[in-house]
């Protein structure tokens, strides 16, 4: 067995909300979850967890796995996986998983719950609480758990603290009697008296759960015993308890008040100590309080009041005190005003007859009002806004009053109030004025200063009349009525206080439960299960350990003066110091914790993780909180007051009170009044009650289960009774046991040591028939037993002694000589005895019951008058009688309870199921569905409140004489709107004349109809929540599509192409933006095709704004570039006529082509293909490299021929000079000077320039706007969802635009109708393919045309598809490699040779490098060449030139007047270098090639065929250019003989081992293999773009 070892609460017990913050768990126990489940369990009986009822009964079907089918009583069939809970948790999860439990029905075993649940047969938390549920519902609110009393709040009156319950209780051993405070008390009192050690009671609960209450009943049972023992004499009539009790309405009017979550709830902590006489009386009292909730004073939340006096006196003496206008009218009170069951008039009287009690006079108790009048006065002050603050002239009346209720002067409070004085020692104060914050900061300081002082004074006040015991360390009995564990909306200063209260309290509550059990285990050498404990040591010391604990530091921050951290500069330092520590959290905005309201934390919160569990704390002034220190300027004048007790309450100040001040901080007051409590508290034998707040309606009769079962695990019951049922709670001395049982020592030789005593004593015969050895254990000094072994042992020497006992009384009775005086004495008592059972239990109004008691005390005043052998007879028989009938009155008193808490159980159940489906109902977002569920189950919940209040009028039927009977008694009421409550429904029972069969009959018909009303609800729910969820799942998605969407659309720089003159883009922004808008609103409504349709049409605005973004961006780019193109062609051109290269036969023609690739590229521009736009730019761009690289060549050329030329002229004139005088010599001197007259050098070898001397012939620099986008995302699918109140969307207009979206649902193409007609290039290629029929049967495909047409609609649908959509035809087709080849080809001269094939690729764009527009249609591979590739070697250019010209387009006219006779083939135009070579055709495959050739596609960019040729077996090898730019590419034979290569064909340059050739896009290089070579060597091939290898 383990326990939770971390005090955080775990998943079960806390209820998940918006602001709940992530949970703590541990692994499940047996305490809360089951897994040992078999198929065999079928049928039983087992318990299910469920959000909102804790847990519901159902019925155990079999398993699977780990999943495990149920069946709730209710008929709802779940399956749950039973390792779930084990599992580690995840944030993720909306509700924990569910849990099973084992079933043994708490019925089986008692029909009335049982008493103490150390004897539950199925020990776990579902048993436990339907335990304490059962017995509450039968209005036994009290139920032991070993040590610890439970106490559940009724929120209603029950007879069961009378004198006749008293009387009951006293002299009555612990567990004699049913549980009851009484019974602590009780408890307590013997244990003082038996062991003369101090006894201590803890009384714990949340607010609201009855701890104020019980503390009074308990005072009030205690005070009660002591009177008798007293004689009921007092000097002045009333007895020390009396007094003690009688002092309870003055501190609760002063230090209670109405919370959301209790109309009387206290805000300080009391330790009530009653001091006992050797004579077992009370003697004297000593209160101690514990931190007074000052903030209350001056500040309440909404629904919340002040302190119970403030309304009292306003409402008792208001006329007195000058408080005109009512709470309403008070700044300190007007927030609420009101508490229901409280009579304000009426509270006031009895605050001042319980002053007068403890004996406050007259002139005392007139003090005290004024002081709480000033403070009401002093809140009603208001100043002026500015730097220079001073008192409001509409409030100087309220100063005057507060000024004279405090007896000070009006003057000097208005300036202590609007100036502050800083004293520093040994200098004069300096006083500066206050700003309007300032001055009323400081006026709620010293209203909370002077009731505070107030307040102690009280409790100081009552202690000298109470505490006057003469003995210097006298015996107490101390009541610890302390806050519980709070977590508001806004924790702050206060409550981080009240909980290390209680985390202290706890951790007592631990080392008493726990940690002292397992050290008197180990102590006694005790063998058993070892346990882990739930320690909150560490916790603790993260609070209060010095120097870095959160209450120490925070004093240390008070002595550093202005410089103290406040707000999240002090939570900062309290991060660094516990950061890592696993009981605190650092909060923040980007933590996952949560506000108690569904907010993000902020920087000035942190959490600690308590025993109860995370709670969040907001830092807000606490370092003037806890320095808690009035200026001593407003001390000094509240020190002049002419009010005596304002006077003593703020003495004179001295320089040791100066210094003394600075340093007592109020976590320093606290500590060390907290340290003294728990030393009291170890230093006493503790016992504890846990009181439980059953619901937050005050409701009587109600449990939320969930809260109910959520205090038993935070306050550690449910540890202690795990701990406890593991081990022997029940243990004994052996010298007292055998003192106590020497009744079984049997007969002689006895051992001669008290432990094997017990030992023997254990065997005895009537013992170990009734107890065995497993239920006991022997120590080395006690004896330890399982529980209810000590009772049975009790019964067994109450058997055993009963004879002997017999013989005694008749014995008596004989020496009497009075036998029947002796019965007269024993039928009176009878009579007593069972007038006070009756009384006791709430039967003694029963006819039969009143009826034979009567009789029998009518019997005893006969033979008291007459005694005589007849008339005792028959009174002995009357009495005996009279027992029957009151035992009877009580079963059936008890079986109609059980009956009323079994259907009001059944009901809360109903009525849980109903809020359940309420609460989900405001979630729907259809109107009309959310009516019709709303007011379905308003109905059905009037009718379940309807039969609940039957059912408890028909009962309380047993309850109402008893309470006219109690009411006034001293265990009665204090309120009488309280006592009213129990008549609140008796009016709705009555039938007119019906029998009692018929109403009930009636009662249980209108609850089966009740009933019957939720379950179809809860199917209804069910379904409108399924289509709530697919609705919400729906909008989730279509919600990231449209962020998706504006994000694209934000990418679109507008202002760029604004800047550029360009409009239709900021236009088509504009009309997406509108969309976008538009589908931000549809979303909203409950026609799921409305928001559908509007998201639908937002993102198709938006990419057709990226798509016209792109076009625009890409025409002003490529204009841009063909301008920069056309400028290098003219450039040429004129150099080349500079040069007389345009005599060069073929060179104009070459211009004139790369003068209509610009114009067709021109043309491009027009439509909004932007792939082919840009293909068509970098073939007109290449055209016009060509013509640059054609001119360098022949420049190159012509001067080689000019320097032949010259040198053969310069060699023809040397050689002519030298064989013949007469010709003049090139080297001629002047006559007669021997000196040459010139020198003829030989002309210079021309180059061509190098790749880095050549540099970049185009610029092309960025001219159009450059932005970027991600892929759109497809829309989800709302088919079967429905919701009505459909929006008109307005829809695409269908004339407009064409949108094409591939198979990734990204949008290949919005063209408008205009765009379309533009493209005359395409039109006209269309028109001239035909339909798509005539297309077909053209190409050969007639046998594929079904299936052709069921991929394509019309020809553009061909153009369309991708590589793997044409494969996929080709595969689904089951076309041969032939006819597959034939379609590529096709659809290939159909697209046309300057638009690549579109590809899948998602991931698409250009390179980093490239200018213009950086990203590219998602329909295209768009790439481009960044710089001119590098340039050709003088072997390779013929090559290159003879490629150039082959993908030139005809000649077009030129604008520079080329000549006529132009040549139309580079072959006649070339003659500086041989090209006999035939220029491969730009499309087409090789001739070399067949349809049989093998087809290998290396990549996206070439393709290799291979194919036999010629009658040798030769063997060609092509490669294809099937990318968009072209590349290099060296095949190398390596070592293979110089025969390999045969021949090639494409513009290659040869050599005998090696080809290399640039290949254009569509080209093809081809070469030819011997095949003797081919198998004796091998080869490689290096391919390179842009001298990048590929």
């Amino acid at each position: 067995m383990q326990l939770v070892e971390s005090s955080r609460v775990h998943w079960p017990h806390t209820p998940t909300t918006p602001s709940a913050s992530p949970l703590s768990l541990v692994p499940a126990t047996n305490m809360d979850h089951s897994t040992n489940w078999t198929n065999s369990d079928a049928g039983g009986l087992c318990w299910v967890s469920d959000p909102t009822q804790a847990y519901i009964e159902a019925v155990f079907k079999g398993i699977s796995g780990n999943i495990a089918t149920i069946e709730t009583i209710q008929g709802q069939t779940m399956e749950i996986d039973i390792q779930a809970p084990l599992a580690s948790p995840s944030r993720k999860q909306k509700e924990p998983p569910r849990r099973l439990l084992q079933r043994v029905p708490v019925e089986s075993i008692s029909l009335n719950g049982v008493e103490d649940m150390d004897n539950l047969p199925s020990l776990h938390e579902a048993s436990i609480l339907s335990n304490v549920d059962l017995r509450f519902r039968m209005d036994k609110i009290y139920t032991n758990s070993g040590p610890i009393l439970i106490a559940m709040n009724p929120f209603k009156w029950l007879p069961i603290y009378g004198e006749e319950v008293i009387k009951s209780y006293h002299n009555r051993p612990y567990g004699s009697q049913a549980p009851h405070c009484f019974m602590e008390a009780e408890d307590a009192y013997q244990q003082l008296i038996k062991t003369q050690l101090n006894q201590a009671v803890v009384i714990c609960g949340e607010s609201g759960a009855g701890k104020t209450e019980t503390t009074k009943l308990m005072l009030q049972y205690l005070s009660v015993i002591s009177k008798r023992y007293e004689g009921g004499s007092a000097a002045d009539g009333m007895t020390m308890g009396e007094k003690i009790v009688e002092s309870n309405p003055l501190m609760e009017a002063f230090g209670n008040a109405k919370t959301l979550r209790n109309n009387n709830s206290s805000r300080f902590g009391k330790f009530t100590a009653l001091h006992y006489s050797p004579q077992h009386t009370i003697t004297g009292c000593h209160i101690t309080n514990l931190l007074l909730e000052k903030a209350r004073i001056v500040h309440q939340a909404e629904g919340e009041r002040n302190f119970h006096i403030f309304y009292q006196l306003q409402a008792g003496a208001a006329a007195k005190y000058g408080l005109n206008g009512g709470a309403t009218s008070q700044e300190y009170t007007k927030v609420c005003t009101t508490v229901s069951d409280m009579n304000d008039t009426e509270e006031y009287g009895l605050t001042v007859k319980s002053m007068k009690a403890v004996d406050i006079a007259d002139a005392e108790i007139d003090s005290v009002m004024k002081i709480v009048a000033g403070v009401l006065q002093l809140g009603n002050v208001k100043f002026t806004n500015s730097d220079n603050s001073a008192v409001d002239g509409a409030s100087s009346g309220a100063l005057n009053a507060a000024a004279g209720m405090l007896g000070v002067s009006a003057s000097k409070l208005q300036h202590a109030l609007v100036h502050r004085v800083r004293e520093i020692a040994g200098e004069a104060p300096v006083a500066s004025p206050n700003n309007q914050e300032q001055s009323v900061h400081l006026r709620d300081a010293t209203s909370k200063s002077v009731y505070s002082k107030l307040f102690d004074w009280l409790v100081t006040r009552i202690n000298m009349t109470l505490d006057v015991d003469s003995a210097s360390n006298p015996k107490f009995i101390g009541i610890l009525d302390i806050f519980g564990f709070e977590d508001m909306r806004v924790n702050g200063f206060e409550q981080l206080f009240i909980n290390t209260t209680n985390e202290m309290l706890q951790k007592v509550f631990n080392d008493i439960i726990f940690k002292k059990e397992e050290e008197e285990y180990n102590r006694e050498q005790i063998v058993w299960d070892k346990t882990v404990f739930p320690d909150n040591d560490p916790c603790i010391h993260m609070l209060t350990k010095r120097p870095i604990g959160l209450l120490p530091y925070l004093d240390s921050e008070c002595q550093r003066g202005m410089a103290a951290s406040e707000g999240e500069a002090l939570v900062r330092k309290f991060n660094q110091s516990h950061g890592n520590h696993k009981f605190y959290e650092v909060c923040g905005p980007a933590s996952v914790w949560r506000r108690k309201d569904g907010k993000r934390t902020q920087n000035d919160d942190f959490l600690v993780h308590h025993f109860a569990g995370p709670i969040i704390y907001t830092v807000s002034d606490f370092i003037d909180k806890n320095r808690d220190a009035l200026y001593g300027h407003v001390h000094d004048v509240l020190s002049e007051s002419t009010n005596p007790l304002v006077a003593s309450l703020y003495p004179q100040r001295t320089e040791e009170d100066n210094v003394a001040s600075s340093k007592m901080t109020v976590g320093n007051r606290f500590l060390s009044q907290l340290q003294q409590l728990v030393g009291m508290l170890r230093a006493s034998e503790t016992r504890f009650v846990r009181c439980i707040k059953t619901n937050e309606t005050f409701s009587p009769s109600v449990v939320d289960k969930t809260s109910v079962l959520r205090q038993l695990v935070c306050s550690g019951v449910m540890a202690a009774l795990e701990v406890r049922r593991a081990g022997f709670p029940s243990r004994m001395l052996f010298t007292e046991f055998v003192r106590e049982f020497r009744c079984f020592s049997g007969k002689p030789p006895y051992p001669s040591n008290d432990k094997d005593l017990t030992a023997k004593m254990m065997k005895h015969p009537s013992v170990a028939g009734r107890v065995t050895e497993a239920q006991y254990r022997l120590g080395t000094t006690k004896l330890f037993m399982q529980a209810d072994v000590l009772y049975t042992l009790q019964s067994i020497k109450n058997k055993a002694i009963e004879p002997y006992v017999r013989r005694l009384q008749r014995w008596w009775i004989k020496n009497q000589g009075q036998i029947q005086q002796h019965k007269l004495k024993r039928g009176t008592y009878m009579i007593a005895r069972l007038t006070e059972k009756a009384k006791t239990e709430g039967v003694h109004h029963v006819a039969f019951v009143q009826k034979i008691l009567a009789a029998a005390d009518a019997a005893r005043l006969t033979a008291a008058g007459n005694l005589n052998r007849e008339n005792v007879s028959a009174l002995l028989d009357l009495c005996e009688t009279a027992e029957a009938n009151v035992d009877k009155a009580v079963q059936q008193k008890a079986e109609a309870y059980r009956i009323r808490a079994e259907i009001l159980g059944v009901l809360d159940g109903f009525s849980a199921r109903l809020e359940a489906v309420k609460a989900e109902a405001a979630t729907l977002y259809n109107p009309e569905a959310k009516a019709l569920l709303t007011s379905e189950c308003d109905a059905a919940e009037m009718a379940l409140t309807s039969c609940r209040e039957e059912q408890t009028a028909a009962a309380n039927a047993w309850d109402q004489a008893v309470m006219a009977d109690t009411g006034e008694q001293t265990g009665g009421l204090r309120r009488a709107a309280t006592r009213a409550n129990l008549y609140a429904s008796a009016s709705k029972v009555k039938m007119g004349n019906a029998s009692a069969q018929e109403q009930a009959a009636a009662r249980d018909g209108r609850m089966a109809e009740a009933k019957s009303m939720v379950p179809p609800l809860e199917e209804l729910c069910a379904r409108l929540l399924e289509e709530k969820r697919l609705m919400d799942a729906a909008r989730a998605q279509y919600a990231d599509a449209i962020d998706q969407a504006s994000y694209r659309l934000d990418t679109i720089p507008v202002d760029q192409y604004i800047m550029f003159g360009i409009t239709n883009v900021s236009d088509a922004v504009a009309e997406a933006r509108m969309g976008i808008d538009q589908a931000h609103k549809m979303l909203n409504s409950m026609d799921p095709e409305g928001f559908k349709a509007a998201v639908k049409y937002a993102a198709e605005a938006v990419e057709k704004a990226i798509h016209k973004a792109i076009h625009e961006s890409s025409r002003m780019q490529a204009m841009s570039d063909l301008d920069e193109g056309d400028k290098v062609l003219r450039d040429v051109y004129e150099m080349a006529a500079t040069e007389n290269v345009l005599e060069v036969p073929g060179f104009q023609g070459l211009c004139s082509s790369a003068q209509q690739d610009i114009a067709n590229a021109r043309a491009q521009c027009m439509i909004p293909d932007v792939h082919t736009l840009q293909a068509s730019v970098e073939i007109a761009l290449s055209s016009v490299e060509a013509c640059h690289d054609a001119y360098q060549h022949n420049f190159v050329a012509k001067r080689r021929a000019d320097r032949d030329k010259f040198n053969a002229v310069k060699n023809m004139w040397e050689g002519k000079a030298n064989d013949n005088p007469e010709v003049p010599s090139a080297n001629r001197r002047a006559s007669g000077s021997g000196k040459a007259l010139f020198k003829v050098k030989a002309a210079a070898m021309p180059e061509l320039p190098t790749a880095a001397e050549k540099g970049q012939l185009f610029k092309r620099e960025q001219k159009a706007p450059v932005f970027s986008a991600a892929a759109p995302s497809s829309l989800p699918d709302v088919s079967g969802l429905s919701g009505g109140g459909a929006a008109e969307v307005e829809p695409i207009p269908a004339a407009e635009f064409h949108t094409h979206v591939d198979g990734e649902g990204r949008v290949l193409e919005d063209v408008t109708d205009a765009d379309r007609a533009s493209d005359m290039e395409y039109v006209a290629k269309m028109a001239e393919a035909g339909s798509l029929g005539e297309w077909i049967d053209a190409n050969g495909l007639s046998s594929y045309k079904e299936q052709i047409c069921s991929y394509a609609a019309e020809l553009h649908d061909l153009v369309e598809m991708t590589d793997e959509d044409v494969d996929e035809l080709i595969s689904e087709s089951a076309m041969p490699k032939l006819a597959g080849r034939r379609l590529k080809k096709a659809i290939s001269e159909l697209a046309g040779a300057q638009v690549s094939r579109p590809v899948g690729d998602s991931n698409l764009g250009v390179s980093e490098n490239a200018p213009g527009i950086a990203m590219e249609p998602p329909q295209y591979v768009l790439e481009e060449l960044n710089e001119a590739p590098p340039a050709p070697t003088e072997e390779e250019y013929e090559a290159d030139y003879a490629a150039a010209a082959a993908v030139a387009p005809p000649a077009a006219p030129s604008p520079y007047s080329f000549a006529d006779d132009t040549p139309s083939s580079v072959a006649d135009a070339a003659p500086a270098f041989d090209a006999t070579e035939e220029p491969v055709a730009a499309t087409g495959i090789s001739s070399k090639f067949s349809d049989a050739a093998k087809v290998i596609v290396v990549n996206d960019d070439f393709t290799k065929y291979v194919e036999t040729v010629g009658s040798d077996g030769d063997t060609a090898i092509g490669y294809r250019n099937t990318g968009p730019k072209p590349f290099s590419l060296t095949i190398d034979f390596g070592a293979s003989t110089n025969t390999m290569v045969k021949e090639h064909e494409g513009n290659a340059t040869p050599s005998d081992l090696r080809v290399t050739q640039v290949v254009q896009p569509n080209g093809m290089m081809v070469v030819v293999v011997g095949a003797a070579d081919l198998a004796a060597g091998t080869y490689q091939y290096k391919m390179s773009m842009e001298g990048e290898s590929l």
